[in-house]
């Protein structure tokens, strides 16, 4: 009887599961903004950052602009350099034209990094919805 494998016992399997859990965090969370707001809310920086990734990473982990992407892009910066959560100050970062046909993850940017930016998300929401609750955003957000 052969022995059984185990998933934390194939080194393939190992290598790739951060990947699998980053990237399906990714979607997640750019298809949640966009189910909550197609515009993305007020186009924040970080929030053009999620979108840019999480299209990167569901067209096979690259980046590939088509013209519209290009246009938004040009027209609403994605960088995190207001961000509430940074690990350090070599970590910002800003999607540009430039990274047309470069890996996404564990190239642009590593594992942490987008930990970082999805805390940030999570910051900058609970302080748009600390602002509305006191009355700050009425009319803004529904």
């Amino acid at each position: 009887m052969s022995p059984v494998i185990r998933a934390h016992n194939n080194p393939e399997i190992v290598e790739e599961l951060p990947r699998v859990w980053l990237k399906g965090a990714l979607l997640t969370v750019g298809d949640a903004l966009n189910a909550l707001h197609p515009d993305y809310l007020n186009k924040a920086p970080i929030f053009e950052m999620i979108y840019h990734l999480r299209n990167g990473v569901a067209h096979g982990n690259v980046f590939h602009f088509k013209a519209s992407g290009l246009k938004r892009l040009r027209k609403h910066p994605a960088h995190n350099r207001k961000a509430g959560v940074k690990s350090g100050a070599s970590s910002e970062f800003e999607i540009v034209p430039g990274l047309q046909g470069k890996p996404v993850l564990f190239d642009f940017m590593g594992p942490g990094d987008v930990l970082d930016l999805l805390l940030s998300v999570e910051v900058y929401l609970t302080r748009v919805r600390e602002r509305h609750s006191a009355g700050e955003l009425n009319g803004l957000v529904g």
